[in-house]
């Protein structure tokens, strides 16, 4: 049995409605008509009425009083004014403002946060899903930060950007030689789980089988920043007998050319005029706790991603699981390229000797 109907009884409302309603262009104020058109035919349960308008029951039983009571024309005007696009209403501009640099400082691990701050600042207090809506109506969205370390000192960093050139020329390699400009770093991979995000059903929370084991193999990996070649080595550990090791490998890419390696100074690294380097390569140290200057940082994430969430039983397992990834970039220099992606490394790099860049 259907529930009962509801009749507005407004027979002069109900003679005009469906004109009105035809004429009137999509918004709230039509939305209402419809509620209006649908209880003055009488052939529709409010809960009918109250799915089709998008409202809850209440509302409509409100809007049916209202124009009982005092017309079609008063429901169709707006209580309050909505507020200008782009602003909040309960919030100071100058309070807004703050709000606005705070998230672009990134000071809020939480709308929690947010709110709690409101509260301090000015008494103002908003459930918190009106704040999360300021937040996101700012630009705002929840992002995984890249870790930077507390002794780093950015205007260091600043300045390798901005000097890279002067530090390329200071190698004096004689004009005309044929260099090859790498980054180059170096990661810890194992047998221990890697635990990474992955697709899945909402609201189905995946499990993923991870194996405690602490067995590692390190993979050594050089971009050439001009011509997209890569370059890789899996090695079982790091000391400066495996840098040494690498570096021979990686001289084999173009025997005859001059190899500017430029890397971190971990203390398992050969430092440039070290007579264990071999005799082509130079070395060009990257400023302390600056990993965001390599690229070659990301393409270990990138590993980590089509490794995780995966038991592998031995080091040459995990080695033949890193193989597809690795091949993406041994035969795409475009990818390597867009990797790199930094053109200050190539602004410095044609800013300096022509050399520097010949291959």
């Amino acid at each position: 049995m259907p529930g009962r109907y509801t009749k507005l009884g407004c027979p002069e409302v109900a003679a005009v409605i469906d004109a009105l309603h035809a004429k009137e262009p999509d918004g709230w104020r039509k939305n209402r008509m419809l509620a209006v058109k649908l209880a003055a035919r009488g052939r529709s349960t409010s809960s009918e009425i109250a799915d089709l308008c998008g409202v809850s029951r209440p509302h409509i039983f409100k809007w049916f009083k209202v124009v009982r009571e005092d017309g079609l024309d008063a429901l169709l005007e707006r209580e309050k004014p909505g507020p200008r696009e782009g602003t909040c209403r309960g919030i100071a501009p100058e309070l807004l403002e703050e709000l606005k640099s705070k998230l672009g400082a990134n000071d809020f691990n939480t709308a929690v946060q947010a709110q709690r701050w409101l509260e301090q600042q000015d008494g103002i207090q908003r459930p918190y899903r009106t704040v999360w809506a300021w937040l996101k109506k700012f630009g705002g969205v929840l992002l995984v930060p890249r870790p930077s370390h507390s002794k780093k000192d950015p205007a260091a960093a600043v300045a390798f950007r901005d000097e890279l050139d002067q530090r390329l020329d200071a190698l004096k390699i004689p004009a005309g030689s044929q260099v090859k400009l790498w980054v180059m770093d170096e990661a810890r991979f194992g047998l221990h789980t890697e635990m990474r995000r992955l697709w899945g059903i909402k609201g189905q929370r995946p499990v993923v089988t991870r194996q405690i084991k602490y067995e590692w193999d390190y993979l050594y990996g050089s971009l050439d920043v001009v011509s997209g070649q890569a370059h890789f080595c899996q090695f079982p550990s790091i000391n400066l007998e495996w840098d040494h090791a690498y570096l021979s490998d990686l001289v084999k890419v173009e025997p005859g050319a001059v190899h500017v390696v430029i890397r971190d100074q971990a203390g398992f690294h050969l430092r440039d005029g070290d007579p264990r380097l071999p005799p082509q390569v130079r070395i060009v140290d990257l400023p302390p706790y600056s990993p965001e200057l390599n690229p070659c940082e990301q393409l270990w994430d990138i590993v980590k991603d089509d490794i995780g969430n995966r038991v592998f039983q031995t080091i040459e397992e995990l080695r033949e699981a890193t193989i597809p990834t690795l091949t993406r970039y041994w035969d795409d220099a475009a990818a390597v390229l867009r990797l790199i992606g930094r053109e200050w490394i190539l602004f410095q790099a044609n800013a300096s000797r022509k050399t520097l860049v010949s291959h």
